[in-house]
C-alpha cells in the first residue's frame, strides 16, 4: 500500500484529503501543519509520497521540499496548493517537487498523479490552470489542450494521459490532433519542441 504524509496548515483540508486517500487504499501515515512539524514527520517516517501545501503559515512548503529531498530521497513530493502562477511552479520543481497540482483539481486527479509519480519517477507532472506574467503566444490552445500538451512532453501515451485526465483515449487523440494543427506541428517531438520554445509547458 502507498504510504503518504500530508503537510497543510488547514485541518479541514487535511481531514478531507485523508478520508479520500484512505478510501482509495492509500495509507495516510502522518499529518503536519507547519514546516517544523513536516520536517520532524519526514525525519521519523518513510513515506512514498509527501503532499505539501506551499503556504505553511509564516513558512513555505518549498523549504520543506528542499530539506525533504535530502532527508528522504525515496519520497516523492507532490505540491497541492492555491498558488497558480508559473514562477512558483518552476521554483517548486527546482526545489525537487515531482508534481504540482492546484487545489481546484478533482481529488481523483490527485490520486492518479500519486500512482503515476511512483511508476514514472523521471517525469514532472502539473495539473491545473496557471497564470504567466510574461507575454506569450497561446496559439489558441484551450486549458485542456495545454494539460494534454504538458503530459505529452513527459512521453506519456494517449492511454496514460487519458487515465490522468479522466478522458477516453479517443478524446485524448482528438485533443492531440487539435494541438498539432494549432502549433503547425507534424508530430509529437515537433509539438513539444515548439511548446518548450514558446514557454507553453514547463520542461
Amino acid at each position: 500500500m502507498i504510504k503518504v504524509v500530508l503537510v497543510d496548515d488547514h485541518p479541514l483540508i487535511r481531514k478531507g484529503l485523508s478520508q479520500a486517500l484512505n478510501k482509495a487504499e492509500i495509507s495516510v501515515i502522518g499529518e503536519a501543519s507547519s514546516l517544523s512539524e513536516g520536517a520532524a514527520l519526514l525525519n521519523s517516517s518513510t513515506p512514498d509520497i509527501c503532499i505539501v501545501d506551499l503556504n505553511l503559515g509564516s513558512a513555505s512548503g518549498i523549504e520543506l521540499i528542499k530539506v525533504g529531498v535530502v532527508q528522504n530521497p525515496n519520497c516523492a513530493f507532490v505540491v497541492l496548493t492555491m498558488e497558480d502562477d508559473l514562477d512558483t511552479l518552476i521554483t517548486a520543481k527546482s526545489a525537487g517537487a515531482r508534481a504540482y497540482i492546484t487545489k481546484g483539481s478533482p481529488i481523483e486527479n490527485l490520486i492518479e498523479v500519486i500512482n503515476t509519480v511512483l511508476k514514472d519517477p523521471k517525469n514532472f507532472i502539473k495539473l491545473g490552470s496557471f497564470k504567466d506574467s510574461a507575454k506569450r503566444t497561446d496559439f489558441g490552445l484551450t486549458e485542456r489542450e495545454l494539460e494534454v500538451l504538458q503530459l505529452l512532453s513527459t512521453g506519456a501515451t494517449a492511454s496514460t494521459m487519458g487515465s490522468i485526465l479522466f478522458l477516453s483515449e479517443a478524446t485524448i487523440k482528438s485533443h492531440l490532433a487539435a494541438i498539432y494543427r494549432k502549433l503547425k506541428a507534424a508530430n509529437r517531438a515537433q509539438a513539444v519542441s515548439i511548446a518548450i520554445s514558446e514557454k507553453l509547458i514547463i520542461q
